[in-house]
C-alpha cells in the first residue's frame, strides 16, 4: 500500500501543480453476478464537480443487465439518469434519460489486458431525442503482479471517442476523453483508482479532471 501511495505522488505531481483548474469526479462502478446464470447487474454512480468540490456539475446513475456470451464478450442493455447543473449561478438544472446498449470485448497479450467497448445511447433531453455512439479502448498494465489480485498495483489507460449519430444538426464529433491512472486492488473483487483525464467537448478548450473511482465485483 505504501508503494502505491508513493507511485501516486510521483505520477500526479505535475497534475496537482495545476489543481486550481481541476474538475473532480467521484465514481462507483459495481457489477453483481446472478448465481447459476450468465447474467449480472451493472450499477454505477458518478458525481462530477466543476471544481474539486463545491460547484456541482452532474450526477449520473446507470443500471444495466449484462450477459456474458463467452469468456471474451459481454453485452449489456440498460438505463441511465443524468442530472446536470450549469457552472456558477444560476445553475439552471436539467435532466436527461438514456437507454443504452453496449458490447465489451476483452483479450490479453502477455500480462497486458485490453478491452474494447462499443456503446450506443438514445438520449431523451427535454423535448428532443438525440443519438450517440461511443468507442473506448482500455489498457490495464499490472505493475506488481502478473494477475491483478489483492495487493496488486496497476496502470490504467483509456481513450474514448463520442460521435453524434442524430442530434438535430450538431457536429458529428461530440467529445474525446483521454485517461491515465494508477490502481490498487484492496481485495480480489475491489479496486481503487486515482487518475487524470483530459476531456475535449466539441470545439471548446479541453478540461482537466481528477478521477477517484471504486471498482467492485459482487455476487448475490
Amino acid at each position: 500500500m505504501c508503494a502505491w501511495l508513493i507511485a501516486i505522488l510521483l505520477f500526479f505531481t505535475p497534475v496537482l501543480l495545476h489543481a486550481q483548474s481541476l474538475q473532480g469526479w467521484g465514481i462507483y462502478f459495481g457489477n453483481t453476478a446472478i448465481p447459476n446464470s450468465k447474467f449480472s447487474i451493472h450499477h454505477e454512480l458518478q458525481l462530477r464537480d466543476y471544481k474539486m468540490l463545491g460547484d456541482h456539475q452532474q450526477t449520473l446513475l446507470r443500471f444495466g443487465l449484462q450477459y456474458r456470451a463467452n469468456k471474451a464478450i459481454n453485452v449489456t442493455m440498460g438505463y441511465a439518469y443524468v442530472y446536470t447543473e450549469n457552472e456558477g449561478s444560476p445553475n439552471l438544472p436539467f435532466s436527461e434519460n438514456r437507454i443504452y446498449q453496449e458490447a465489451l470485448i476483452q483479450h490479453n497479450w502477455d500480462i497486458l489486458r485490453f478491452r474494447h467497448r462499443v456503446r450506443t445511447e438514445e438520449r431523451f433531453m427535454r423535448s428532443s431525442l438525440r443519438g450517440r455512439a461511443r468507442y473506448c479502448l482500455f489498457l490495464d498494465v499490472p505493475l506488481t503482479q502478473s494477475k491483478m489480485m489483492k495487493g496488486g498495483t496497476y496502470l490504467a489507460l483509456y481513450n474514448e471517442v463520442f460521435v453524434n449519430v442524430f442530434a438535430g444538426g450538431a457536429d458529428a464529433f461530440d467529445r474525446n476523453r483521454l485517461y491515465g491512472g494508477l490502481g490498487y486492488k484492496l481485495l480480489d473483487n475491489l479496486g481503487i483508482q486515482l487518475g487524470y483525464m483530459r476531456q475535449h467537448i466539441g470545439n471548446n478548450a479541453g478540461t482537466n479532471n481528477l478521477l477517484l473511482s471504486l471498482h467492485h465485483q459482487l455476487k448475490l
